[in-house]
């Protein structure tokens, strides 16, 4: 198949063994793995996870429960907040496949809660750290409201608590990534305590990739959500969560002009391609690490080369030490991105070393 430049190459060896990572972290700790689908938003990457044994999944919208349930996902969660004008198409979804969704305050279960007439699961969303998104997990007021008026609604059953220790984003280090994990863990296990005898059937569904990947312990947890560590990427390894061996795409993207005696190389590969999150590395701006590409995979990444600007379709790199001085206009250049859920999203689509092509949700389905 011809591919258009940029593309997004995807290593579906690396794909597996994160994927393998997981699964074995998750079974060894007797947590259900219920991974995050929003990463690679793919049909044929999320079959890769069956052969591993994952049933039940987590998406980010409706139009992601759309995608995944055609293709037999039937068990899945939409772990973001109940969106108001979603409600019919939420409904229908629920006639079909076990569906759960979240609340994130009184008020938006409030302007929700009346137009459910399908079978729903509800989890309450609490904030152990974040600041997004959720009840504070000591507000035991909002909480109990919320819970009666879940009961208020026959349609709908209340399954239990779920977070995401997003603030895991703001730390680097391992050390300093169990410290978040294991202050979260703290404030669950205090919420499950105080709710226990009325809901002995409670979960507490948790997850984000840092402490996913880099905790083994998950007491007081039923069911873990990451998504990044299927792709992993540049901001996953300044964390801790993985070293940049596991990166699992790229952006190949071919080189339109250079600039030795700056130590600079234009590439086509913007804003539209890599989004503009950006990371700092030695005090610098990078919005992707350079690899060299051989045709077939990337290479480890070239000492002290970062995409160090962009704009919307051109991507500066800088380097020292006249690592790239041999690059020339119409060479290939891969660039691991800071962001891969992002990445994948600009793109629309992925194509692994043989030239199969891996589509995703696509954006008018949205």
């Amino acid at each position: 198949m011809t591919k258009s430049l940029p593309f997004l190459l995807v290593d579906i060896s690396k794909c597996e063994q994160n994927i393998a990572f997981m699964t074995n972290k998750a079974s060894k700790a007797n947590v259900l793995l219920r991974p995050h689908f929003k990463t690679h938003q793919s049909l044929a990457v999320g079959e890769l996870f069956r052969k591993y044994g994952v049933q039940q999944i987590t998406v980010s919208s409706v139009a992601m429960v759309e995608y995944f349930s055609s293709s037999g996902w039937g068990d899945i969660t939409i772990a973001f907040p109940f969106v108001p004008q979603m409600a019919a198409r939420i409904c229908t979804l629920a006639r079909n496949i076990e569906l759960n969704v979240i609340f994130s305050s009184p008020q938006n279960l409030l302007a929700s809660i009346g137009s459910i007439d399908a079978k729903l699961g509800a989890f309450i969303e609490v904030d152990v750290g974040q600041g997004r998104t959720g009840v504070a997990v000591e507000n035991t007021r909002d909480i109990a409201l919320m819970i009666n008026l879940i009961a208020s609604n026959r349609n709908v059953t209340f399954k239990g608590f779920l977070t995401h220790a997003g603030n895991s984003y703001d730390v680097k280090g391992k050390d300093a990534v169990l410290k978040v994990h294991t202050n979260a863990l703290n404030q669950l296990a205090k919420l499950r305590s105080f709710w226990a005898n009325q809901f002995p059937n409670l979960i507490i569904s948790y997850g984000d990739t840092p402490t996913c990947s880099l905790a083994d312990e998950f007491w007081g947890v039923n069911e873990i959500r990451p998504g990044n560590f299927v792709f992993y990427d540049v901001m996953q390894s300044l964390i801790g969560s993985c070293h940049l061996s596991q990166v699992a795409v790229a952006l190949i993207c071919p080189v339109v002009d250079v600039s030795p005696n700056l130590q600079k190389v234009v590439i086509h590969g913007g804003a539209v391609h890599l989004s503009k999150e950006k990371v700092e590395i030695d005090g610098n701006d990078c919005y992707g690490v350079v690899c060299r590409f051989d045709g077939v995979t990337w290479s480890n990444p070239v000492p002290n080369a970062l995409v160090s600007a962009l704009s919307q379709e051109h991507g500066i790199i800088s380097y020292t030490n006249g690592a790239l001085d041999d690059v020339k206009p119409g060479d290939l250049l891969a660039i691991l991105p800071v962001h891969s859920c992002l990445a994948v999203d600009c793109m629309g689509q992925m194509f692994d070393a043989h030239g199969k092509k891996y589509d995703v949700l696509p954006k008018n389905a949205r």
